[in-house]
C-alpha cells in the first residue's frame, strides 16, 4: 500500500497526500478525504511503520481537549517529570475545546512518530485510532473519554476514600438531603461522590447547570423557598465559590443555614470568598505520575493496559462551609 493508492481513493494527487500525512497544511476538504481513504485502505505511513520496527523517537504525545488552570499545569508537570525520569520527552497540544480539531491533533501526533499518546478528556470521532493500532503505538485516554475514544483504555482519577470521609461527615452532622450541581461535561469525582452518598441512603437531587449562565442567587432562593430542600450543596469548586458570594449578597448564613461542599475542578479562576471551602480536593500530579509509569511499562514490555485504571487522587478538606444541620 502506497501514497498513490491513497491518492487514487481520495481523488487527489500523491503530492497532496504526502503533504497531508506529514502535517503540512492542505485544504480541510482534501485532508478529510485523505484521512478517510487512508483509514479505509488501512494505510500506515512509512514513518509510523518504522516505529513498528522499534525505531523509537523517545517522545510521548499528550492531547488536551481544553488546557486551562492549575490542574492542567500540575498534570503536565507530573507527566513530563515521570516520562523524563524514564528517558522520554513529552509533547503537548490542546484542541481548545473543539472535537474536530482534537481528532486532527491525534492524527498529527501519528505523523510526528510519537512512541505513545495520551488523550486527556478525549472527545471526537477517534478516526485515527485504527492507524495507531496498526502501527503498534500505545494510546490511552486520561481522566475522561467520549465518542470514538470510548474504546481506549482509561486512566481515571478516583476520590473514593475522600468522598467516603465527606459523606460520613455529612451524615454525622445530620445532613440527609443533598443538592448536586452537575455541569454539562463529565466530572468523575463528582459522580463518585453521588454514588457513595446514595449508597449511604442519602437523598441526592442532581441539577444540570451551565457555567456560562450559572444563576447562583436563583438556586439559593429556590432552596430558601422550599422548607424540605437540601441542607447541603455539592458542586465543582468554581460554582461552589459563586454560591458563597451569592449567599453573602442574600444574607444567607453559611454554614448555619446551608452547607457547601466543593469538588476541585479544572477551570481557570475561582472568585475570592470570605469563607474557605470545604472540598474534595484532587491532586492531578498523582494521575500524571501513574500515567507516565503505565505508558512506559507498556512500551517496554508490550503488556496492554487494563480497560480502566482508577488512581486515588483525592483528599477531604473540612473547612468553613460545612457545619450544622437539623437532626
Amino acid at each position: 500500500m502506497t501514497v498513490y493508492d491513497v491518492a487514487r481513493r481520495a481523488g487527489v494527487s500523491a503530492a497532496t497526500v504526502s503533504r497531508a500525512l506529514t502535517g503540512t497544511k492542505v485544504k480541510d476538504k482534501n485532508l478529510a478525504r485523505i484521512q478517510q481513504a487512508a483509514l479505509e485502505l488501512g494505510y500506515v505511513p512509512n514513518n509510523a511503520a518504522r516505529s513498528l520496527r522499534s525505531v523509537r523517537t523517545m517522545t510521548v504525545g499528550a492531547v488536551f481537549h481544553q488546557l486551562s488552570g492549575a490542574l492542567g499545569i500540575e498534570l503536565i508537570s507530573a507527566l513530563a517529570w515521570g516520562l523524563e525520569k524514564r528517558g522520554y520527552s513529552l509533547f503537548v497540544s490542546t484542541a481548545q475545546g473543539d472535537d474536530e480539531h482534537y481528532d486532527k491533533l491525534v492524527h498529527r501526533f501519528l505523523e510526528r512518530r510519537v512512541d505513545a499518546l495520551l488523550c486527556i478528556h478525549a472527545a471526537g470521532t477517534g478516526a485515527a485510532l485504527d492507524r495507531f493500532i496498526a502501527a503498534n503505538i500505545p494510546v490511552a485516554a486520561l481522566i475522561s473519554q467520549s465518542g470514538g475514544y470510548k474504546r481506549l483504555p482509561l486512566i481515571s482519577p478516583g476520590v473514593r476514600q475522600a468522598a467516603k470521609l465527606c459523606v460520613g461527615r455529612l451524615k454525622e452532622l445530620g445532613h440527609r438531603h443533598i443538592q448536586v450541581l452537575q455541569p454539562n461535561r463529565p466530572v468523575p469525582p463528582l459522580e463518585e461522590f453521588v454514588s457513595l452518598a446514595r449508597h449511604a441512603q442519602m437523598s441526592v437531587d442532581i441539577q444540570d447547570v451551565h457555567a456560562e449562565d450559572f444563576d447562583a442567587e436563583g438556586i439559593l432562593r429556590r432552596l430558601q423557598a422550599n422548607p424540605g430542600a437540601a441542607t447541603v450543596i455539592t458542586a465543582p469548586h468554581t460554582l461552589a465559590a459563586q454560591l458563597c458570594v451569592a449567599a453573602e449578597r442574600l444574607s444567607l448564613r453559611i454554614p448555619e443555614a446551608l452547607s457547601i461542599v466543593a469538588v476541585r475542578d479544572r477551570a481557570l479562576q475561582v472568585p475570592a470568598t470570605r469563607l474557605s471551602l470545604s472540598m474534595i480536593n484532587l491532586d492531578p500530579s498523582k494521575i500524571g505520575s501513574v500515567a507516565a509509569e503505565l505508558i512506559v511499562a507498556q512500551l517496554s514490555s508490550g503488556a496492554r493496559l487494563k480497560k480502566r485504571t482508577a488512581v486515588e487522587t483525592g483528599s477531604w478538606l473540612e473547612r468553613d462551609t460545612l457545619g450544622p444541620a437539623s437532626h
